[in-house]
């Protein structure tokens, strides 16, 4: 479905000759690619073919040629406190403020078979009305639980992706400006480069390049959301950025009314699961848009303030950079 909007929105960007796509090299991440490109394309474009996957291996060796900067980026990896696996401790932190009064009154509700149930053992049973809706269509899970108990549940959901890969990770932005960076060379070169670019990967790599555009920051809450509470004035919403099949767009708009596209007619707009979103300080093209040499300067800036990625990350040696986008 999500292929055949995008057909429907920029079919006048689809290629004429045979096209690449990429996936990392994650079972589900490249059954999404190809039900995607069955929508974009057809559904033999593969025999036909139409496009070509290829899949990036999710291995540490890729240095910073990879599309899941999570699996190469060293300190991320090994740090305890501040790395990947802080944001499993923060949200556990904050589950604690909820769940048991959730697995009281489940009890309380001639439920005294269930026995003794753990704040996971309440996460998981939330988390099986997302899953089961997706999958069935509808869930028994969902009517379980009250609206503030939902409520809490999308707060821990929040929290995760957060402090996981998210603005409350000191990494990162870092990891998120590779992919930035390498999008930024393809919207400079504009159609010489080639019509459309589709990368695929898991929504822990969506959440360090939404960090390195420095959008949906909760700067009110800067720099840490609470575990005890929900921050109810946050920004970052899961829901929001990081839904089931969450999507970032980068349009390049030519704006030029000769017939000749200048540098200044040009424009990049980002579009997040079909909404708008501008960048700071650089919304003054068409649509929220930022033109754009502004936004090459906002990218060679963010760069500066995020840190490089071999140097924040702890590698050694040259890590390269990302070389397989590109249609050739």
């Amino acid at each position: 479905m999500t292929g055949v909007r995008f057909r429907t929105r920029y079919a006048h960007l689809l290629p004429k000759d045979r096209t690449r796509l990429w996936a990392s090299d994650s079972q589900r991440v490249i059954d999404t690619a190809r039900y995607f490109a069955s929508g974009l394309f057809n559904s033999i474009w593969d025999r036909d073919g139409i496009a070509e996957l290829q899949i990036i291996p999710e291995t540490f060796e890729r240095g910073a040629d990879t599309l899941t900067p999570g699996d190469t980026c060293l300190k991320y990896l090994e740090d305890t406190e501040l790395g990947h696996d802080n944001g499993a401790r923060m949200q556990s932190l904050f589950r604690e403020s909820y769940a048991p009064s959730i697995a009281n009154r489940l009890r309380s509700e001639d439920n005294e078979a269930l026995g003794r149930l753990s704040n996971l053992d309440i996460f998981s049973m939330q988390e099986m009305c997302g899953f089961e809706t997706t999958v069935r269509g509808f869930s028994p899970w969902c009517d379980v639980f009250t609206e503030d108990e939902w409520d809490c549940f999308e707060y821990a959901r929040d929290l995760i992706h957060y402090y996981r890969a998210g603005p409350g990770n000191p990494y990162a932005g870092a990891m998120g400006w590779l992919w930035l960076n390498a999008t930024a060379n393809l919207l400079q070169n504009g159609p010489e480069s080639g019509s459309m670019f589709l990368s695929f990967a898991h929504d822990g790599d969506i959440a360090p390049l939404l960090v390195a555009l420095d959008i949906l920051s909760d700067r009110v809450n800067d720099p840490h959301l609470p575990t005890s509470h929900i921050a109810t004035d946050r920004v970052w919403r899961t829901a929001t950025v990081l839904p089931m099949g969450g999507r970032i767009t980068f349009e390049r708009l030519s704006c030029g009314s000769s017939g000749v596209t200048l540098a200044e007619d040009v424009f990049i707009r980002v579009n997040i699961n079909d909404g708008i979103v501008s960048l700071p300080d650089c919304s003054s093209g068409p649509g929220s848009s930022c033109p754009l040499a502004e936004f090459l300067k906002f990218v060679r800036r963010r760069k500066e303030e995020v840190g490089d990625f071999a140097e924040v990350c702890g590698l050694d040696g040259d890590v390269g950079w990302i070389t397989f986008l590109r249609q050739d």
